[in-house]
């Protein structure tokens, strides 16, 4: 600020500061002391003057001039002492109605008057009848951009009726930010105040034939929704060069501007609607901090260091090629890092930085920002972009169901993949009921989601069919369809089954059970969509479901205790490495083996004690073919950052070709970050590291700090451990879990309990070669431990003062811990 106010004064300048409280209030402090200086000059009528220990010049026209809105996130109070030395003057709400009739008058509206009260009219119903969404704006910038669009179809349609010109300009503009329910509400006020006016089709044949085409191509199904969606983000890139793409994972964002994106530059190539070549430029402004997002100064030697954005605004800027260029933001917004891009997303257009360069945007420029939400965005932010609006249930599960039939390979029979369909189409609408209302969920998930991870598991189980191999030709077509059936059934139980609890298990065992007999209840029983499918193999009763696997040789379900082999333990192994095959050590490690091989990521989420962390090390370092797979373990804490997370994983990658990095050629690295919802949340609700490696996921890069140049990443993939939320640990986005498959680790029972200490014990016991007659101790010994562990677990609670009061398995493991270090029998 000091060096805008030498300037000033020197040249005799005016200069606006405009959102002026967004500055901290301890520099806000700073600045009154620089403007009282410079107005008691004026007021000396000084030649000269002292400012910040120099001798400047001072010319009497220098002025300076604040705006500001008062009060909402982000923004600081003015303190009193610079409140004084300006002259306050409110800002009224202007006449809208006015404005817009001058508008349309200048665009050669003729029924200008007419048309301007409709517009502030349906604005003013929008305000008052439509739901409340953070994303909804009726403000002047609104009325604008619905102007503007009034004038481009003018200058295109200059013989059409003129009502029929402004009905389509604030459909267009309003139509795609607003949620389903509001839609016909919102259709019921235009068809009131432009009675009898028939919106006429607009011809976008080409730009739909061209969507289909790369929807085919990238797999995808070119749903009427999605295509709308596209459309409309299209309408919006037109009219508003600042917008949003709001909505929760699964809603078909990403999807929608790269295909658009895909579509225009065909267009392009075709010769056609006059199209322009498209190409983006995506960051995620989360995944690093902010001087590393804008650029900074260093503090000792005052060097301007660029951040990524500018290196990005500005080859955008100044490429001269004809074609249009998006910068995609995708990652939270909030109230801080987006509002330095206000003088960007109004009608300056400029990126003004704080080095002093001020970067214009180009005419083919958007900003384009993919976000899940707007709860903490400020409204100056929402007033300046387009909003374009998506949620999942356009899309819903089959579509995915359908694409990942197709891609499935081709050794699959197509009566297979009818056998696929039949089984989804009956089984996951009920189950999908199930998981959602009936049983306590560990982590809240996306419908869709759950879908997927079943997809992801049955994918894992079809190697053989993939291969076509012998084992599978000595089968007959009716086993073929029974292993297929057994396949399904068991990556239902672990996705849409996995993501909960001990009760619910119990609750989706049974209704499981009723469902594959034909006897749902009736609250399930309207949520079964298609014809019931015989099962030829269901599951035996006597055990949960989750308590069978498959064996492959007799084709039949076996308990997963009966593949447990009883080895004694090592009596050379240390207590902290031991681990006591149980049936959660085999189920578990089987379904991240699964996951893994296939290269697919998975979560593991459960209370403190299950042995997740515990489980995944052991497997990764010693389960893997160390052919094909490396690994890499990292541990969250509530100090990690975004830039230590890059810097370790940077650390382990070798350089592959120009600017792509990945593990040794040839190889996977499965990454596996432990307590991933430990990193602390900012004020704002972001978490940079899991921000950076969901960029990582979704976009197979991230930028190097020092070159500012995209880093490509590749043969990563990643498998996670968490606990529940609450005491520390944070929930993580949506838009990052999505890409897991999700499973529930519940707390060992009392058989299980029994049987990992007793096993200890004896193994101590065998370890000093205790006598017969303290041998026999042992049953009682364990019993009674677990006895006061659960006694303590129910009476001793957790209280305001006594809050160290949590007890989990780790103290009962530390009790036999100390046992163990009584080594042997003491001689007389």
């Amino acid at each position: 600020m000091g060096k805008f106010f030498k300037g000033l004064a020197c040249s005799g300048a005016w200069a606006c500061f405009d959102e002026f409280n967004r500055i901290e209030l301890e520099v806000l402090s700073v600045v009154a002391q620089q403007v009282l200086t410079i107005i008691r000059a004026k007021a000396a009528k000084a030649q000269t003057f002292t400012f910040e220990g120099l001798e400047l010049p001072i010319k009497m026209t220098c002025n300076v001039f604040i705006t500001m809105n008062p009060g909402y996130a982000g923004r600081s109070e003015l303190p009193d002492n610079l409140k004084a030395l300006f002259r306050d003057v409110a800002m009224m709400v202007p006449d809208y109605s006015m404005i817009a009739e001058i508008m349309l008058y200048s665009y050669g509206y003729l029924e200008a008057r007419a048309l301007a009260r409709k517009l502030v009219q349906t604005y003013k119903l929008c305000s008052e009848q439509l739901s409340s969404q953070d994303h909804y704006d009726y403000g002047m910038r609104a009325v604008m951009s619905v102007l503007r669009a009034a004038g481009n179809l003018k200058r295109t349609f200059a013989t059409a009726p003129e009502g029929v010109l402004m009905l389509r300009a604030i459909n267009d503009v309003n139509l795609p930010k607003f949620v389903d329910q509001d839609v016909p509400l919102f259709n019921g006020i235009l068809s009131d105040l432009f009675p009898g006016v028939e919106l006429p089709h607009v011809d976008y044949e080409n730009l739909r034939a061209a969507l289909v085409d790369n929807c085919v191509r990238a797999g995808l199904q070119p749903l009427e929704a999605f295509l709308t969606k596209a459309i409309q983000l299209y309408e919006m890139i037109l009219v508003r060069h600042g917008l949003m793409l709001v909505g929760h994972s699964y809603g078909m964002k990403t999807a929608a501007y790269k295909m658009l994106a895909a579509a225009l530059t065909e267009l392009n190539a075709k010769g056609l609607n006059n199209e322009f070549a498209t190409k983006t430029y995506v960051m995620n402004p989360k995944s690093v901090t902010m001087g590393q997002l804008y650029g900074q100064e260093d503090p000792v030697s005052k060097e301007w260091t660029d951040g990524i954005l500018p290196v990005l605004f500005r080859s955008a800027a100044r490429d001269t090629s004809p074609d249009r260029k998006w910068i995609i933001f995708d990652g939270p917004v909030d109230a801080i890092w987006i509002e330095n891009m206000n003088t960007v997303l109004d009608d300056n257009k400029k990126l003004c930085l704080n080095s002093g360069e001020i970067i214009a945007m180009q005419g083919l420029m958007n900003m384009i920002f993919e976000v899940q939400d707007l709860a903490v965005a400020s409204p100056a932010t929402v007033s300046r972009c387009g909003m374009v609006y998506v949620q999942p249930d356009l899309l819903g599960w089959r579509p995915m169901l359908i694409s990942w039939l197709a891609a499935l390979p081709g050794a699959i029979s197509q009566a297979q993949k009818e056998q696929l369909l039949a089984l989804f189409d009956w089984l996951i609408p009920p189950c999908l009921r199930i998981a959602a209302k009936l049983v306590k969920a560990v982590l809240p998930m996306v419908d869709i989601n759950l879908v997927c991870s079943c997809m992801r598991l049955v994918e894992s189980h079809l190697d053989e069919f993939r291969d076509a191999s012998a084992s599978l030709a000595e089968l007959s077509e009716q086993q073929q369809s029974c292993l297929l059936q057994c396949h399904f059934l068991f990556s239902l139980v672990w996705s849409l089954g996995a993501n909960t609890d001990a009760v619910g298990r119990r609750i989706f065992d049974g209704l499981l059970r009723k469902l594959l007999t034909g006897t749902a209840p009736q609250e399930l029983a309207a949520y079964i969509k298609a014809p019931a499918v015989s099962v030829s193999l269901p599951f035996p009763e006597g055990k949960l479901v989750y308590d069978y696997a498959l064996d492959r040789s007799r084709l039949n379900w076996v308990p997963w205790l009966d593949r447990l082999k009883s080895n004694s333990l090592d009596v050379d192994a240390e207590y902290s490495s031991i681990i006591v095959p149980t049936m959660d050590t085999m189920r578990y490690t089987y379904l991240l083996d699964m996951l893994v091989q296939h290269h697919h990521h998975c979560l593991f989420v459960g209370p403190t004690g299950t042995g997740k962390t515990v489980y995944v090390k052991r497997h990764l370092q010693s389960g893997l073919p160390s052919s094909s797979f490396v690994s890499l373990m990292l541990t969250f804490s509530a100090q990690t950052s975004a830039n230590m997370t890059q810097d370790i994983v940077d650390g382990k990658l070798d350089k592959r070709r120009r600017g792509v990095y990945g593990p040794p050629s040839g190889k996977s690295m499965v990454v596996f970050v432990d307590d991933i919802n430990m990193p602390q949340v900012e004020e704002y609700g972001a978490q940079p590291p899991v921000e950076l490696l969901r960029q990582a996921i979704d976009h197979s890069a991230w930028y190097d700090r020092k070159e500012l140049t995209l880093r490509k990443l590749e043969g990563l993939q990643y498998v996670a451990a968490m606990g529940p939320a609450g005491g520390g640990r944070n929930n993580v986005t949506h838009r990052y879990l999505r890409h897991f498959s999700i499973i529930s680790m519940t707390a060992f029972d009392r058989d299980n309990l029994q049987l990992i200490f007793s096993a200890l014990v004896d193994w101590w016991l065998r370890k000093f070669s205790y006598a017969q007659n303290i041998a026999k101790l042992a049953k009682g010994l364990v019993g009674a431990t677990l006895d006061v562990y659960e006694s303590i677990q129910k009476q001793l609670l957790p209280t305001p003062n006594k809050s160290h009061y949590t007890f989990n398995l780790r103290d009962v493991s530390k009790v036999f811990q100390g046992m163990t270090k009584a080594g042997g029998c003491l001689e007389d």
